[in-house]
């Protein structure tokens, strides 16, 4: 789910430019690795802004979510 709202956004764009630098891909083929690494630095964001650990959250039964 965290995934698919990092790159929500990117559904309607038409363009993309990336700027690199250092070494690995270029491209259009680094796009799945920047999206990856947001997502991966999005819990500690969370918790730096809330104070709330989004990995010790568990959804509430009755919210129909398992």
């Amino acid at each position: 789910q965290v995934a698919e709202a990092v790159a929500q956004p990117l559904l309607g764009t038409r363009r993309v430019t990336l700027v690199a630098g250092g070494s690995g891909d270029v491209g259009v083929s680094r796009l799945p690795g920047e999206i990856l690494d947001v997502v991966t630095r999005l819990p500690a964001a969370v918790e730096a802004l809330t104070g709330v650990s989004v990995t010790q959250v568990r959804p509430d039964p009755r919210d129909g979510v398992s």
